[in-house]
């Protein structure tokens, strides 16, 4: 926090150094009567530079300070004035002690009300006047004259004021002060601060927040808070332009300034209003639409009067009450709506809106001088607690809406924690259910299997054995033959993880004493292959037997010595050759004829995406096995029967 003790720091000083000042104030001289003469004049009379009242024919009256210079009648004249003429100056005399001796330079004056020019003339010479338009003049500005400037730069012994005003209309002046710069200026720089560096501020603030309510409705375009608040500080804004009036003619016309400083108050209550109605959630419509009609009323009204510029004086005050009146209405509706609504912040802003409306209504007072004109106006201050309530009000907003995420962020937790759980058993039943079923469609593969291998061959057998057509000889090769078949099952089960040369190598493993005892030579020339991912039980059992088969009609017909068998890829395929040095037969008359075996082939390789074909002459037999890299789903074809495997295995 070094800022903030900096801060403090600073603050410390400029207090200490304000402290000789304070210690000096006895050395001012504060004028509290003055002599006063009222004069006619035109309305677009310019002050003179230099005047004489010793010329003037009339009396001076005496009066005390503050005082309120109310219509009259006029006690002098004032050469060239008109007839009729439509504005009145009022003239304050006073005369300065001896300024040499005090070394007094400078008059303070608190404030001036009037709602024409105003000038200061010491010894009949112009000293200091407020460049400003008719209706507007530096009403907040406290007036700072030195009385050394000049040619000669002399101090003056008598001051004259000349305060222009309409002569329906009243105007007023404070006490008037003389001293030093070191013993006047803090009085001067507070009022200054306190009257219009503060508004200034206040109004920038809700500049700056407006454009970040702004911003943030315009990413969360389902706020209505932040638009809410975001036209209140607009409309706060316009409502601090008055304090904007110094010593400069204004920028926009004056007709155009009274209307947008009436309209802006009345629009502010109206924003107010609605930002109750968001609050505490029980909108009137019938006295939402008398809010609306009765700001479009002041609105349409204001324009037409201050257009053609008649009765600007006597109807600006007028407004201006009925809007405080309009705003004291809405804040009492506002408050008891919210209290019922149980809305704090809906409290807030209606006892904040009762608190402005009677801030406004003692500036209203003062700018009408119904009370002593030297107090503060104050209306800025009620901006300044809005300030903060918009910011309570967000900040509470934007914790509840992150309260509010956590809860749904803790409530979206534990259902899906919830969730979670219930498919996490889903799982594990569906997990069971899948297990049990491939159980039983295991089981019923290997008993498919058994029945039309094993069993169609014991079958087979037995009615031969039970008629007398086959001898011991016989009967060993069938047993043999079955548990051959028995031993690919039980191969064919075991996890092979689509590798197909270990499907292979389980095949020689098998294969490899039976070719031994039938004397043949087995030349393996397996190279790598890619891994075939469709490889499953079912399938395996398929390769296996279409490869059995093969070494089976080798060994029982070819009358080879030599059996080989290689493997390689074409393409998207692997291919899977076993050859032989036997004599050859006939594929075309085999495949059409009786015997099953072949077809038996054909058929299992369709089973599993694949195709067999073979090549045989008088130099031998060669078999091609193509098994695809990448198999496309097809649909089960399943054990083929096989009631003559047995024949052809013998």
């Amino acid at each position: 926090m070094p800022e903030m003790r900096c801060l403090g720091f600073a603050w410390l000083v400029s207090v200490l150094a304000m402290l000789p000042a304070l210690a000096r104030a006895g050395e001012t001289v504060q004028f509290r009567s003055a002599q006063i003469m009222n004069t006619y004049v035109r309305t677009d009379a310019p002050a003179p530079y230099a005047v004489d009242s010793g010329a003037w024919v009339g009396n001076w009256k005496t009066v005390a300070l503050p005082h309120v210079l109310a219509e009259d009648s006029a006690s002098g004249e004032n050469p060239g004035a008109l007839e009729h003429p439509s504005g009145m100056v009022s003239w304050i005399r006073f005369q300065l002690p001896d300024a040499s001796a005090a070394g007094s330079r400078f008059l303070y004056i608190p404030r001036v009300q009037s709602d024409r020019p105003i000038a200061v003339y010491g010894d009949g010479r112009l000293l200091y006047k407020l460049n400003t338009d008719v209706f507007w003049n530096a009403w907040n500005t406290p007036g700072w004259v030195d009385l050394s400037e000049g040619p000669a730069q002399a101090l003056p012994r008598e001051i004259m004021l000349r305060v222009e005003r309409p002569r329906s209309l009243n105007a007023a002046i404070s006490t008037i002060w003389l001293g030093e710069r070191a013993d006047l200026a803090w009085r001067y720089q507070l009022r200054y601060v306190l009257q219009l560096q503060i508004p200034y501020t206040v109004s920038a603030i809700y500049m700056a927040m407006g454009l970040f309510f702004l911003i943030g409705w315009l990413r969360q375009r389902g706020n209505m808070l932040l638009l809410h608040c975001f036209c209140l500080s607009l409309a706060s804004f316009f409502r601090a332009f008055p304090y904007y009036v110094g010593g400069n003619r204004l920028i926009l016309p004056e007709s155009g300034f009274t209307w947008l400083t009436i309209n802006s108050q009345v629009w502010l209550i109206l924003v107010i209003h609605f930002l109750l109605n968001h609050l505490h959630a029980r909108a009137a419509p019938a006295f939402t639409r008398a809010v609306l009609y009765f700001s479009l009323g002041i609105g349409l009204g204001t324009v037409l009067i201050f257009a053609t510029g008649a009765w600007v004086h006597v109807l600006s005050p007028l407004a201006s009450a009925l809007s405080l009146m309009m705003g004291l209405v809405v804040g009492a509706v506002g408050f008891y709506q919210s209290r019922r609504a149980r809305s704090m912040h809906g409290m807030l802003l209606g006892a904040w809106c009762l608190l402005g409306m009677l801030f406004w209504l003692h500036d209203w007072l003062l700018q009408n001088s119904l009370i002593p004109i030297e107090s503060i106006f104050i209306g800025s201050y009620a901006n300044i607690l809005a300030i903060f309530l918009m910011v309570i009000v967000v900040f509470r907003a934007y914790v509840g809406a992150v309260d509010e995420v956590r809860q749904v962020n803790a409530t979206l937790g534990q259902r899906l924690g919830a969730r979670e759980a219930e498919l996490t058993e889903s799982h594990r039943r569906q997990a069971e259910i899948a297990r049990r079923q491939t159980l039983a469609d295991e089981r019923q593969r290997l008993m498919q299997d058994m029945h039309d291998g094993m069993g169609s061959s014991l079958r087979t057998a037995l009615l031969d054995v039970e008629k007398g057509r086959v001898g011991p000889g016989a009967v060993a090769q069938v047993l043999r033959g079955c548990i051959e078949d028995l031993k690919l099952a039980i191969d064919a089960m075991e996890p092979v993880q689509a590798d197909l040369l270990l499907l292979l190598a389980t095949l020689r493993f098998r294969i490899g004493p039976r070719l031994e005892n039938a004397g043949l030579t087995l030349r393996w020339d397996i190279q790598n292959v890619p891994p075939l991912e469709w490889i499953d039980p079912r399938n395996s059992l398929h390769i296996l037997r279409i490869l059995q088969e093969a070494f089976t009609n080798i060994i029982n017909h070819s009358k080879a010595s030599e059996i080989r068998v290689s493997t390689s890829v074409a393409q998207d395929s692997v291919l899977v050759v076993i050859s032989d040095n036997g004599q050859g037969f006939d594929v075309a008359r085999q495949l059409g004829g009786l015997g099953r075996g072949l077809s038996n082939q054909v058929r299992r390789a369709e089973s599993i995406g694949g195709h067999v074909r073979w090549r045989s002459s008088a130099a031998g037999t060669e078999l091609t096995l193509v098994l695809p890299i990448q198999r496309q789903s097809l649909p089960d074809a399943g054990e083929p029967a096989d009631p003559s495997q047995v024949a052809v295995l013998r």
